[in-house]
């Protein structure tokens, strides 16, 4: 397996970007559909700005998104309406480092992998505790 980070950005116009709220949940919902979907997350930033993050299993699985009927149907003119800027670009895992998270009720670290997944770790290696990803204002949730 040969993991692809997918990162796209966007700015929309003001029509645009009501336009494109209307779908972003849908759009999550798709791409975590796949089980070649390792990770979807989106971050709004200030000024209509977007971005995807996006760890698949492999190219077939970003062939797959890339051919789905919603993204080839929906979000793809949409983008060409909505977006007054835009960028994509794929990138290869070489190597992917543990996450840690420090518990807030033993302070101990705990590491896990895969690091890319924002979920993890879910507990604390030493008290058990749960550990709650921060709160970014992403859409966050993993295939």
């Amino acid at each position: 397996m040969e993991p692809l980070v997918v990162i796209a950005e966007f700015a929309c116009s003001e029509q645009g970007d009501a336009e494109l709220r209307q779908h972003l949940d849908r759009t999550l919902e798709e791409v975590r559909s796949d089980p070649g979907c390792l990770q979807a997350t989106l971050w709004s930033r200030a000024d209509r700005r977007y971005q995807f993050f996006t760890v698949f299993r492999d190219a077939e699985a970003l062939r797959r998104w890339v051919n789905h009927p919603f993204h080839r149907e929906v979000l793809m003119p949409g983008f060409r309406r909505w977006c007054t800027t835009g960028w994509f670009g794929e990138l290869r895992f070489e190597q992917d480092h543990r996450r840690a998270r420090k518990c807030p009720a033993c302070g101990r670290w705990s590491q896990s992998d895969p690091g890319y997944d924002e979920r993890l770790p879910e507990r604390c290696a030493r008290c058990e505790a749960p550990l709650e990803p921060p709160d970014s204002g992403a859409r966050t949730r993993s295939g």
